[in-house]
């Protein structure tokens, strides 16, 4: 993306912006464009500079004035799109200096690390248009949330959250399920126009001059293609839709556990952020390891997950079957009951 900005002449020292909590891997750049400071700290040293703004986090948003409900905040927010704002506000900032950013970075619809955060729909479709009026680029990292991951499975055709959101990247960013997680694979797809930037004569040299010794797997191509022919079976499509309704179905019953502050759906995704007290939405300390304790007694019934911090991840894949789906959220809910014994007690009796 720097290469392309300069050679298009959109910056000559380009400058990216990303969210808050953003994590988008591990080399120099990506750490660069991350904002987590247990992962991203020590490497400060050898980092670019990057912009950050606030995180679509509706749940814990400073600017959400709607009150604590036993539902998905972002099915109760009460603000006025302040998070948009402050992209509008950076981009506006950086313009005025005469070069605006050459690319902003998002992982679209839900941030992985940063603790499963389920943008509010909108959020990537406005901050898109305000992008293109600045001229700057849209990178979507659908490491995680492309190939149908998280993308409601009635949206017929859409495999990417970023065109769910009616969003069209100029990068796009794909791993992970391009071959089912059965091997190491990633591919970054782009647009003509940049396509374009380092096409030239040979002794131009415009050539894009960085590449991998695996770049082009056989092996790994040949699971990718594979995974993609599943991908675009009927079969696979449905049940994907069995999969995300039994984890809706099975989630209902933990809004009675007063240690689930919320609960957010994306696709196939379930996020479930424990809390020490709903009222207020006070987290557990780190050390208290409420995350760590659930995920272990799942692990002890059969069960096997993570967590990101307080909020525990369940990610199945798409083979589970719906009586799988039911008996992992059950699991999840005893799980629960048994790391918070005497709270939940006399509050479920109640």
């Amino acid at each position: 993306v720097e290469e392309d900005a300069r050679r298009t002449g959109l910056a000559k020292t380009p400058r990216f912006l990303s969210v808050d909590g953003a994590y988008h891997g591990d080399t120099v750049g990506a750490v660069s464009v991350g904002h987590i400071d247990q992962f991203h700290r020590a490497y400060q040293g050898l980092l670019f500079q990057a912009d950050k703004v606030m995180s679509p986090a509706c749940y814990r948003c400073p600017y959400n004035k709607a009150r604590p409900e036993r539902a998905d905040a972002r099915t109760s927010r009460d603000c006025h799109w302040e998070c948009v704002g402050k992209v509008e506000e950076a981009c506006a900032r950086q313009a005025a200096t005469g070069e605006p950013y050459a690319a902003m970075i998002v992982e679209p619809a839900l941030q992985g690390a940063a603790g499963m955060i389920a943008h509010p729909e909108g959020w990537l479709r406005k901050v898109d248009e305000i992008l293109r009026r600045y001229g700057t680029l849209l990178i979507a990292d659908e490491v995680m949330t492309g190939l149908g991951r998280a993308v409601s499975p009635d949206e017929e055709g859409i495999l990417f959250a970023s065109h769910a959101e009616g969003a069209q990247p100029d990068f796009l960013i794909l791993a992970k399920g391009l071959t089912g997680g059965y091997l190491p694979m990633a591919a970054t797809l782009t647009t003509d126009a940049v396509y374009n930037a380092f096409l030239g004569e040979y002794h131009e040299s415009k050539t894009f001059f960085h590449g991998h010794s695996y770049t082009g797997n056989a092996l790994g191509a040949a699971a990718a293609i594979a995974s993609l022919e599943l991908l675009a079976e009927e079969s696979v499509t449905r049940d994907r839709q069995r999969l995300a309704e039994a984890l809706r179905q099975g989630a209902l019953a933990l809004w009675d556990i007063p240690q689930v502050g919320d609960v957010r759906q994306v696709g196939t995704v379930l996020a479930v952020e424990l809390v020490k007290d709903i009222a207020t939405r006070e987290p557990f300390a780190w050390g208290e390891r409420a995350g760590h304790r659930v995920c272990s007694s799942m692990a002890q019934r059969g069960v096997l997950t993570r967590p990101v911090g307080n909020v525990i991840v369940v990610m199945p894949p798409y083979c589970t079957t719906t009586s799988q789906a039911h008996t992992i959220m059950a699991v999840l809910y005893d799980s629960i009951l048994e790391v918070f014994p005497s709270q939940n007690e006399q509050d479920l009796a109640d």
